[in-house]
């Protein structure tokens, strides 16, 4: 059996929590086994003695059971050491226990026996002691048959795990534990939890709640690691501005380059990949070995064009642009998978450069979304102007030039699709005017018939009125009514 203990009338919870914090470990001795020739352990144990009195009587007995496992668990075989277990079933039923708080370090739980006699037990959990009082008092400074029987009904499972009440130097104090715990009092258990903005909160010579800290290593040494300065495939749309005479059609071109140290970027070129000059000596991916041929098949076509006199660049433009088209639309999915594509300005194709400039190279990536060409007219004053409007997704493009076949986000680098060969004719021609067409009030009916009226049946034209400052699908008859000289001196 243990050793009958009485703790001094100063003792309690808030002589040895205080005590506790200072010196880990003695706190948790029975006061008789304390050195008396340490003065200064006594000023320790004396301190704050009115802190017990605030729940219990200064001199009330404490009962301690030693853990003998180092989780804080204890188990009715532990328990039975210290307590002559009644024998019979019948002894351990009808035995009510409900929690009903935490307090001041003091876990308290209410105990009702067969016989209706009804105590409360007061346990204070320390680091390798379970401290044990009732309202009994127990006469006999043992430990009392309430008690026993209350911690032998808790502990339900063949163990009563008691780590979550010890919180050193947080539930001493009722305005600190509130400060950093979460307490949920039931009458079968008393949930006590950090508050998630402190996550995970350290116990002395504990540590963190969850098991072990993670392992940790000093990290190797990484300066002879190299993970980039790689070749690497990239892909170029290979384009420029101007008209049917002075600008190519846009082509795909491979080109080998050589990545960062980190494998992200590529930091030089080498050379562009073409018919005469091909990239052989890399290992391709199947959709590499289609973009690859691909984009043979548009240098093909965008140099056969280019060697044409302007006559013949004008007849046949229409049929080139019209294959590139089909071609892009095949290309564009499978660039979607490729970790490095620029964009790269050039004058003439026949004149490319065998190797890139890295000047040149802008970061693009491709979208799978088309265009949407639409018109805006606007009347002002004594004239009307007409622009186009390039969408995707609802958001509209601010175009000052294009290449052949692409319309290009400047703010996103996303290159898109022209959606047909009419779209990018006409796009190209408002571009080349600086993408206003100005009609005079006078002029406008010759213009609608001429134009206007044919391109309102394929594109959405909308028109700005300035008087309403309202924007409505076009319609002639309306603004020819609205914009009639003798209406405006009315």
């Amino acid at each position: 059996m243990q050793q009958k203990i009485k703790r001094v009338p100063a003792g309690g919870r808030g002589s040895r929590q205080k005590y506790r914090g200072l010196y880990p470990g003695i706190a948790c001795l029975p006061v008789c086994l304390i050195n008396p020739q340490l003065p200064f352990l006594k000023h320790i144990i004396m301190a704050k003695k009115q802190k017990l009195g605030m729940i219990l009587s200064p001199d009330t007995f404490y009962y301690v059971i030693p853990f003998e496992r180092p989780d804080q668990k204890l188990t009715r075989e532990v328990l039975d050491k210290h307590f002559a277990p009644p024998k019979g079933r019948q002894a351990y039923m009808g035995i009510h226990t409900e929690f009903k708080g935490f307090k001041y370090d003091l876990v308290h739980v209410a105990v009702k026996l067969p016989d209706n006699s009804e105590n409360m037990l007061f346990l204070h959990v320390g680091l390798i002691e379970l401290d044990v009082a009732c309202t009994c008092g127990m006469p006999d400074e043992k430990l009392c048959h309430h008690a026993y029987m209350g911690l032998h009904s808790l502990a339900w499972y063949d163990y009563l795990q008691l780590d979550r009440y010890y919180w050193p130097g947080i539930t001493s104090d009722e305005k600190v534990k509130h400060k950093f715990l979460n307490l949920e009092v039931k009458p079968d258990w008393i949930t006590v939890k950090p508050k998630l903005q402190y996550g995970n909160i350290f116990k002395p010579n504990i540590g963190f709640n969850g098991g072990q800290l993670p392992a940790i290593e000093k990290p190797s040494k990484l300066e002879n690691v190299v993970v980039g300065e790689k070749e690497a495939i990239a892909y170029c749309l290979a384009y420029n501005f101007g008209n049917y005479s002075s600008s190519h059609l846009a082509v795909l071109v491979p080109g080998l380059g050589i990545t960062n140290k980190y494998n992200n970027e590529i930091s030089s070129f080498i050379l562009f990949g073409r018919e005469d000059k091909p990239i052989i000596h890399l290992n391709y991916t199947t959709g590499q070995q289609q973009l690859n041929t691909i984009g043979l098949q548009q240098y093909q076509i965008a140099k056969g064009l280019d060697d044409l006199p302007d006559e013949g660049k004008k007849q046949a433009l229409s049929k080139a642009k019209q294959a590139m088209i089909t071609l892009w639309e095949q290309a564009i999915p499978l660039l979607l998978n490729e970790k490095f594509t620029f964009r790269y300005y050039t004058h003439w194709i026949k004149y490319m450069r065998d190797k890139p400039r890295k000047a040149n190279m802008q970061n693009c990536r491709f979208g799978l979304e088309k265009p949407v060409l639409s018109f805006l007219l606007k009347f002002n004053q004594n004239h009307f102007s007409l622009r186009a409007v390039v969408t995707v997704n609802g958001n509209t493009l601010e175009l000052n030039a294009k290449p052949h076949l692409f319309v290009i986000d400047e703010l996103t680098d996303i290159c898109y699709l022209i959606h047909s060969l009419q779209d990018d004719e006409l796009l190209m021609w408002m571009l080349r005017n600086h993408n206003r067409l100005t009609v005079l009030r006078e002029h406008f009916a010759e213009f609608h018939l001429t134009f206007l009226e044919k391109l309102s049946s394929c594109y959405e034209v909308l028109f700005y009125n300035p008087k309403s400052k309202k924007t409505t699908i076009y319609d002639f008859e309306m603004i020819a009514n609205e914009i009639n000289p003798e209406s405006d001196g009315k």
